[in-house]
């Protein structure tokens, strides 16, 4: 099962990073690959369906939120990739004082049409996520 993490690490404390990023429709907002972000429902549940700037959605349903520690998971329920399987977490830690990390990670299944293209496409859309982070709240090293 092919495991990707990307991390950030940026120059916002972690209760105001979450404010802007810990919503489950949020990530329209500052990932560049979608053009926007449909979300149906709040909490456990809710479905958001994205839209990406190459003209394909994906569905994915919240599996579980912890704002208390800026997390949440979800599932992947429709998508044109060749997965099956795939969950995805979203996590926001502490780094020093007023900074944070940025943790976006997936594992999945592939589909016998799967294959290490697919991997890197995942690994290539997780990427631009954290660094679309870092470009917005600069970089902490």
């Amino acid at each position: 099962m092919p495991r990707i993490t990307e991390v950030a690490t940026v120059a916002i404390d972690p209760d105001s990073l979450w404010g802007e990023i810990g919503g489950f429709g949020s990530v329209g907002e500052w990932h560049p690959l979608l053009r926007s972000v449909d979300l149906l429902g709040e909490g456990t549940g809710a479905t958001r369906i994205a839209h990406s700037t190459a003209g394909t959605d994906q569905i994915e349903r919240l599996e579980a939120l912890d704002p208390h520690h800026h997390l949440y998971r979800y599932r992947m329920e429709r998508t044109p990739m060749p997965v099956r399987d795939y969950i995805g977490e979203l996590r926001v830690d502490p780094f020093g004082e007023s900074a944070s990390t940025v943790t976006w990670s997936a594992q999945f299944e592939l589909t016998p049409a799967g294959d290490g293209t697919t991997i890197e496409s995942v690994r290539r859309f997780l990427h631009a996520g954290t660094e679309s982070l870092k470009h917005r709240y600069g970089e902490t090293t």
